[in-house]
């Protein structure tokens, strides 16, 4: 069983670090709620692995909206 937990969170993380390439579903994300996301990030003190992939990809987002001029994380 702990093998099987293993591969299953394995093939989230690999998922979520693949969200992303090419835009990603990150980049269909609402400047409001892409916004409320990243803060959320800021605030965890202990988050889980799953938790910190995600936030990457929140982080990634927001920078590449902030290369566009787009400043909706700061």
């Amino acid at each position: 069983m702990h093998k099987s937990l293993k591969i299953g969170v394995l093939i989230a993380a690999t998922s979520l670090v693949g969200c992303d390439m090419f835009g990603g579903p990150s980049a269909d994300i609402p400047d409001a709620e892409l916004r409320k996301k990243w803060r959320e990030c800021k605030t965890i003190s202990n988050p889980s692995r799953t938790k910190v992939l995600a936030c990457e990809n929140y982080e990634r987002e927001c920078e590449r909206r902030k290369g566009k001029g787009n400043i909706a994380c700061y």
